[in-house]
C-alpha cells in the first residue's frame, strides 16, 4: 500500500511539471528537459502551391498593373494572370468594398518565401492578391456581409473558375485570392481574352454587373458546390 500511495503521488508531481520536461521510463525513471522547435514554415519548392514557377527576379516575370477605377497598382505575373487579377481587383473595388490606399496593403507578387499556409506560396509565383490582409488575416472570418460574399461569388462565377478565393479554404483568408489553373490552362487563356475585349467594349466589364441577377446567382452557387466539392 505504502509503495502504490508514493508512485501515484510521483506521478501527480509529474503531471504538475512545466510541458518543458519529459518522463521516459524504463526502470528508474528519469527526468529530461525537452528541446522546442520552431516549425519551418518557409516554401523551399521552385513551383507555388498551384503549379506556377516561381523565379527570384521579380522583372522577369511580374509587371506594375493598374487597378482601373482605383489609381492603385499591384505588382502581378505579366500576361494573363495579370490581365484577370487585376479585373478581379477592379470588381471588387465596384461591388464588394472600395480600394484606397489609406484603409492597407495590397500584395501581389511578393519575394519572401515565409509562409503560414501553402496557398500563400502562390504570391511568390505571382498568381496571387491579397486585398487588405492585415484586415482580413489567416484564419480570421466572417468578415463580409452576406452581399459582399454575393458579389465575391457573382466575381468568381464570372471568372469561369479560374481564380479560387481564400475564404473557401482551410485555414481561410478571406483576403487572398489566386489563379486556380495550371500555367497552361486554356479556359485561362479565353477568360483572359474575354476581359481585354471587354476593356474596348462600351457597357462591358466591371461596373455593368447585377449580382442579383437570379441566373448570375445560380451560376455562382454552381461554381462554389464544384469549388468546395
Amino acid at each position: 500500500m505504502t509503495t502504490e500511495l508514493s508512485r501515484r503521488t510521483i506521478l501527480k508531481q509529474l503531471t504538475g511539471v512545466a510541458a518543458g520536461v519529459a518522463l521516459i521510463s524504463g526502470g528508474d525513471a528519469l527526468l529530461a528537459p525537452a528541446t522546442a522547435v520552431a516549425a519551418d514554415t518557409t516554401w523551399r519548392q521552385s513551383y507555388s502551391a498551384n503549379g506556377w514557377s516561381i523565379s527570384t527576379a521579380r522583372a522577369s516575370f511580374t509587371s506594375n498593373c493598374d487597378i482601373q477605377g482605383t489609381g492603385l497598382t499591384v505588382v502581378l505575373r505579366e500576361g494573363d494572370t495579370a490581365t484577370v487579377l487585376a479585373y478581379l481587383a477592379q470588381r471588387f473595388h465596384y461591388d464588394v468594398a472600395r480600394l484606397e490606399s489609406e484603409r492597407g496593403e495590397i500584395v501581389g507578387y511578393r519575394a519572401h518565401h515565409e509562409v503560414r499556409a501553402e496557398f500563400e506560396s502562390n504570391h511568390l509565383s505571382g498568381t496571387a492578391l491579397a486585398l487588405y490582409p492585415e484586415s482580413f488575416p489567416l484564419g480570421a472570418t466572417g468578415n463580409f456581409y452576406p452581399y459582399q460574399v454575393t458579389a465575391i461569388r457573382d466575381i468568381l462565377a464570372e471568372l469561369r473558375g479560374v481564380v479560387k478565393w481564400g475564404g473557401d479554404m482551410k485555414p481561410a483568408m478571406e483576403s487572398m485570392f489566386y489563379i486556380d489553373v495550371p500555367p497552361e490552362s486554356q479556359q485561362l487563356k479565353q477568360v483572359a481574352a474575354l476581359l481585354r475585349e471587354w476593356q474596348i467594349t462600351p457597357s462591358e466589364g466591371a461596373g455593368t454587373q447585377n449580382v442579383e441577377d437570379p441566373k448570375r446567382i445560380k451560376a455562382s452557387k454552381a461554381l462554389t458546390k464544384k469549388q468546395k466539392g
